[in-house]
């Protein structure tokens, strides 16, 4: 008999509890389902993003606007990098001279996220640049220069990388 009621209370407690996660679980869930539902993937409009890149590259390799490039730097990049360091930066990857043409030649969206990288090349009379322009926004947004690399031979971070057809061009 014993045996009999402490199965039947404690039974009782297990169901008691299954009741109350569900209760919990089953409101969450349903937000984690609409909010999962309602994230849609972004849009991005390379060719924007490639002519925005280029324009930056006008502004600051050509014209030697740093002030005005600094300016249109995305609120993310002006955060993280003041105007003296920015000009800093640019002298310190030009010191043997900037390119007097340029050419996006490749980009790649990120996954699921607000930025894209445009891949550009550079001449002047005896040297060659490669840049990779992070981008911040997407195709429903405009597109402003988060960050810039130089080096060569960026890799591909993901099989999204595609080439421009045909490049964009800025220079002469």
């Amino acid at each position: 008999m014993y045996r009999k009621i402490w199965e039947t209370k404690h039974t009782k407690r297990s169901r008691n509890g299954l009741k109350s996660l569900n209760r919990l679980l089953v409101p969450i869930l349903a937000v984690a389902v609409t909010l999962i539902g309602c994230a849609e993937s972004v849009k991005h409009d390379e060719a924007r993003a490639g002519r925005q890149a280029l324009e930056f590259a006008r502004v600051v390799f050509f014209e030697k606007n740093l002030d005005k490039g600094y300016d249109m730097l995305s609120d993310g990049g002006r955060r993280h990098v003041p105007k003296d360091k920015f000009k800093q930066s640019i002298a310190v990857m030009h010191a043997r001279g900037f390119p007097t043409r340029l050419s996006a030649i490749e980009y790649e969206p990120m996954a699921d996220e607000k930025a894209i990288y445009i891949f550009v090349t550079g001449q002047n009379d005896g040297e060659q640049f490669n840049y990779r322009f992070t981008m911040e926004g997407s195709a429903a947004t405009d597109y402003k220069v988060l960050k810039i690399d130089q080096g060569s031979g960026f890799f591909a971070l993901s099989s999204r990388k595609q080439p421009f057809k045909p490049p964009l061009t800025a220079g002469n």
